[in-house]
């Protein structure tokens, strides 16, 4: 699960900023490639976002480091109220997993909105000839760092939850680190890249494409939106 903080790098409420900021712009930084979940949520709110603060809201997408680039521009930008980040999960675990960032992942932001979750699903390349989570698992333990997956990065959530699946399954396999969604889905797509754990919201569209296997959803129940996607990632962790 994977929650997603809009925040900004001013210490003002959001909706308090409109009759100040009329009719300018304003940066929502993403921080990952476009096609990430991020990037979706932050284009479907940001004409309503900009009517309610009577100003143009502009995405401006950042990937790169596991989110921590586009959190590090936030970070430093003018206290103005004009640049904002769509942050997730990922955006906490930097704090635990690099020691040496130039911003503090809470104190030199201010949280203005919760918009939402979004489980992970487990896909992998119809290549692999895996056709369910048993299967795979059997596979990939029968061949130790000879598959590889994707992330959006070190540090990523998809990094980190794949990471933990695999090692909670005692599996191993080479990590190719990606800038978002996209990428890792058309890394998958081609063969190249052998499994990931992606967004729901990322992968929804791709799921009836053959040349991908949706192995098992993240959640403590099977979600309505991937019904048929036979096995949970729960079952073997």
């Amino acid at each position: 699960m994977i929650k997603r903080i809009f925040l900004t790098a001013i210490s003002l409420c959001l909706f308090g900023l409109a009759s100040a900021q009329d009719l300018r712009t304003i940066s929502l930084v993403v921080p990952f490639s476009a096609g990430s979940a991020q990037d979706v949520f932050a284009r479907l709110i940001s004409e309503s976002l900009g009517q309610e603060l009577q100003a143009r809201v502009v995405v401006v997408n950042k990937p790169g480091a596991g989110g921590t680039i586009a959190s590090a521009f936030v970070a430093s930008a003018k206290p103005d109220g004009l640049t904002y980040l769509m942050a997730s999960a990922s955006h906490h675990l930097a704090g635990a997993l690099y020691p040496t960032l130039t911003y503090h992942p809470l104190d030199s932001f201010r949280g203005a909105a919760f918009l939402g979750f979004s489980e992970f699903v487990l896909i992998t390349t119809d290549s692999m000839r895996t056709p369910d989570l048993a299967s795979f698992v059997t596979r990939v333990k029968s061949n130790p760092n000879v598959f590889n997956y994707a992330s959006a990065g070190n540090g990523s959530v998809t990094h980190v939850g794949m990471a933990s699946f695999l090692k909670t399954a005692n599996l191993q396999m080479v990590h190719i680190p990606l800038k978002g969604t996209s990428e890792i889905i058309n890394e998958v797509l081609s063969g190249r890249v052998q499994a990931a754990m992606v967004s729901s919201i990322g992968i929804y569209g791709y799921r009836s494409d053959p040349r991908l296997k949706l192995l098992a959803t993240s959640g403590s129940r099977r979600s309505e939106f991937f019904a048929d996607t036979p096995g949970r990632v729960l079952d073997f962790v």
